[in-house]
């Protein structure tokens, strides 16, 4: 059985088969709606301010998952004391639950905490754009955006993955996250990209902190992370992947030195070295491995210093 997750995909084109959309909802800019599955899409004539209120499609509800593609300005570069920038999304930005995010996304995703049975029975998704007139140089706005309410069974922990079946005819169990994961991938294999990558032209907004979990069963031993374009913290572009103490002190106030990915309890396959923390540029292939017994997750950090290379990050994963 489909979940509403893939069915909402296909709608859109994404996976390219046509399916019947009649249960698809698509409110335009100031538009409401508590469909279980929903179709966010740019209008001809897009306003200053276009914000979507999704209501609760059930008690059962308890996340949202939005995956979208959208092309909006660029992180703005402001000047700090000392000659520092730090890099800002305030001119066009999509906006969810004090998360903004802008730039250029080909099918992103994010995970919404939606707790209906304690009452939460709105979220409000803004997108912003700048004053374009006066030949002002940005991009033309655009996005496309697919929306799905996923229910968990009354009083269960969302990590259940088998709930009742109700009138959806829809198992949602397998797509829903983990509790406190921004991004959640429940296939055994994949592709995680930073926000903003743009296939490493883009560069990443400052002040991130979230976490990107995947699935794990009872068979489940290690994750295996083979990165293929790393700029995470990097002052040149010098490809010298640094790890722990280079990229994060904890005895220091500064916050210069604390853009990295953190891995629990990894392994650098080429030389068989322990790390936690990965900074620095690198756009060769790095293997990691990670046997963390608990939950399988990997730790994104950005500061509120932009250096000249903060790109992002690319890599496969493999769950085993």
């Amino acid at each position: 059985m489909k979940s509403s997750i893939a069915i909402a995909l296909l709608i859109v084109g994404v996976v390219g088969v046509s399916v019947q959309a009649a249960s698809v909802a698509k409110p335009t800019c100031g538009g409401t709606t508590s469909s279980k599955d929903i179709n966010l899409v740019i209008p001809t004539n897009p306003p200053r301010e276009c914000e979507y209120h999704i209501n609760a499609y059930s008690k059962y509800v308890c996340q949202l998952r939005i995956d979208f593609a959208m092309t909006l300005a660029q992180p703005t570069l402001h000047e700090q004391s000392g000659g520092l920038k730090t890099a800002e999304c305030d001119q066009d930005y999509f906006e969810v639950n004090g998360l903004r995010l802008c730039g250029v996304e080909v099918w992103q995703h994010i995970y919404v905490p939606f707790n209906a049975t304690a009452g939460v029975s709105r979220i409000d998704l803004l997108i912003a754009l700048a004053n374009r007139a006066g030949g002002v140089s940005l991009p033309t706005p655009d996005w496309n955006m697919v929306v799905s309410q996923l229910e968990c069974p009354a009083g269960a922990s969302v990590r259940e993955l088998e709930i009742e079946q109700r009138a959806t005819s829809y198992t949602d169990g397998f797509q829903v996250a983990p509790p406190g994961c921004l991004q959640y991938f429940p296939d055994a294999k994949g592709v995680v990209k930073s926000f903003n990558y743009n296939e490493g032209a883009g560069i990443y907004p400052s002040h991130l902190n979230y976490a990107i979990c995947f699935r794990r069963d009872t068979s489940t031993t290690a994750l295996t992370i083979r990165s293929y374009f790393f700029h995470v913290g990097a002052t040149s572009a010098a490809t010298t992947l640094l790890t722990d103490s280079s990229c994060y002190r904890s005895g220091s106030s500064s916050v210069q030195n604390a853009d990295f990915l953190m891995v629990p309890q990894a392994t650098l396959v080429a030389n068989n070295e322990r790390a936690t923390y990965f900074c620095g540029a690198t756009s060769g292939d790095v293997v990691i491995t990670s046997d963390n017994p608990g939950p399988l997750i990997v730790l994104f950090n950005s500061d509120g210093i932009y250096e000249p290379h903060d790109e992002g990050f690319a890599f496969t994963y493999t769950v085993q």
